[in-house]
């Protein structure tokens, strides 16, 4: 009977032996099948990584343009405001100046008149005067 169990124990081993040797191939396609997976992970999050990196750029860029652009336009609107009340100031100032000349000359119309009245009449009295 010794014999008969020595070649059950063995077949029980190798059964065990069988067992394990399946149990260990399904464990390491399963490890070899999460490291690949891990690895594709991995990379994915590599690409997204540098995807994100791109973008962050991209949109620091756009915001550099349009802050250039912002003080481009703000730097325009600041001359244009400074030109619009020189010329605005300049403008008034002239329509006043204009008018005070206007006035002066309003003023000065009957005064230059009368003197020039005065003088065709002395030059009419001294050709009048000679001719006599």
């Amino acid at each position: 009977m010794n014999g008969v169990v020595t070649w059950g124990s063995v077949a029980d081993a190798i059964g065990a032996l069988a067992t394990s040797i399946g149990l260990w191939t399904r464990t390491s396609d399963g490890i070899t099948s999460a490291n690949s997976k891990v690895a594709a992970a991995v990379d994915a999050l590599a690409e997204h990584k540098r995807l994100a990196a791109e973008a962050v750029a991209e949109a620091k860029r756009q915001a550099a343009e349009a802050t250039a652009k912002a003080d481009q336009l703000s730097s325009k609107l600041y001359q244009i405001e400074i030109w619009a009340r020189d010329e605005f100031v300049r403008k008034r100032s002239f329509e006043t100046v204009v008018a005070r000349v206007e006035r002066g000359f309003a003023d000065l119309k009957p005064e230059i008149t009368g003197r020039l009245d005065r003088m065709s009449d002395r030059i009419e009295k001294i050709n009048n005067a000679g001719e006599h």
